[in-house]
């Protein structure tokens, strides 16, 4: 692949007072800009300030490059004084993590309300913007304890229970053990020639790599662990980015945010969605009525956890015994 043909994100700064004449009577603007360039333009909040939007650009780098010159006609530099195209951080927005081909149904898997605020606790933290999180006030929480309780008792003696068939697909949703028990977990990748594989919890999320001779098939007759859908939404958290230098977040600033908000109960709502398909939010505290954003805080501890002892972000914890130990786990899986 050439240069030219790389897939990157080109995010920039907008004045919120011009996103109309960008965007057009019904997205006209927008929608020229899509076929005449090939780029999927988006357009979303920023966390951080009122006076100003995101826009993203999703295409080959070629494409961008013309999405923009097709935006700067639109608002001349020498007229539009505040307009600038500067990216908010480093130009390319390469994919991290290689977006999951296989991902369960829909009525399986618990996602975040697209219009409201949720209550939720952060049950992994995979990186310093992408986490999991459950939904406190969803009907099916309460029943997590059971499940989580009855897979542990059912396969306490694995050799009762059936190994996954081989060849390993995939797509699988499995039985995976940890020191506390045993959970619910997707298969995202398997490597059939040290028969390990990559896989996803998906009641309290994290990703492992593992033996695949652990894993065990699920019970699925009278749907005996399918009773509640999957609890871990896997999100992004908006504008918590690299510090200036750096390609990725480093093992100790990603430490350093997993001390800080791990088990703690906040407000998460939806501010946009990453082209992979994750949503992107932004986090508040329940008892705070100032407004006052977690995330911003979160750049905070990234941008001073080479430098400063760890800061924490005050907020209620409930974290659970095996919440703590798919943490301890799959620290180092991803």
């Amino acid at each position: 692949m050439t240069k030219d043909q790389e897939i990157i994100i080109y995010e920039f700064h907008f004045p919120v007072h011009y996103c109309g004449r960008l965007i057009g009577k019904q997205g006209v603007h927008v929608d020229y800009i899509r076929q005449t360039t090939q780029v999927d333009l988006v357009v979303r909040d920023d966390p951080v300030s009122w006076e100003k939007q995101i826009v993203a650009l999703h295409g080959r780098r070629a494409d961008v490059e013309k999405a923009l010159n097709s935006i700067a006609e639109r608002f001349p530099p020498s007229i539009y004084k505040g307009i600038v195209f500067k990216p908010i951080h480093k130009k390319i927005v390469l994919r991290r993590r290689t977006p999951e081909r296989f991902a369960v149904s829909s009525g399986s898997q618990l996602y975040l309300s697209d219009t409201t605020m949720t209550d939720i606790i952060v049950t992994s933290v995979v990186s310093c913007n992408h986490i999991f999180v459950q939904q406190l006030q969803h009907p099916s929480y309460s029943e997590l304890v059971r499940l989580d309780n009855s897979m542990s008792l059912f396969y306490t003696h694995t050799e009762m229970t059936p190994l996954l068939p081989r060849p390993i697909q995939p797509g699988v949703v499995c039985a995976a053990p940890t020191q506390v028990g045993w959970f619910r977990a997707l298969i995202t990748d398997y490597n059939s020639n040290d028969d390990m594989a990559m896989i996803k919890f998906l009641d309290y999320g994290g990703y492992l790599y593992i033996h695949a001779n652990t894993l065990r098939v699920l019970r699925y007759a009278l749907q005996d662990f399918m009773f509640i859908p999957f609890q871990a939404a896997e999100v992004y958290l908006d504008s918590v980015l690299p510090i200036e230098g750096q390609d990725d977040f480093l093992p100790e600033q990603i430490n350093a945010v997993k001390s800080s908000i791990s088990g703690n109960v906040l407000k998460a709502i939806i501010t946009g969605y990453h082209y992979d398909g994750l949503a992107f939010i932004q986090l508040t505290r329940p008892d705070d009525y100032s407004g006052r954003i977690v995330n911003i805080e979160i750049q905070n501890i990234v941008n001073q956890a080479l430098t400063s002892p760890s800061l924490s972000i005050s907020s209620p914890d409930i974290t659970s015994t095996a919440l703590n130990t798919i943490n301890d786990v799959t620290t180092t899986a991803c």
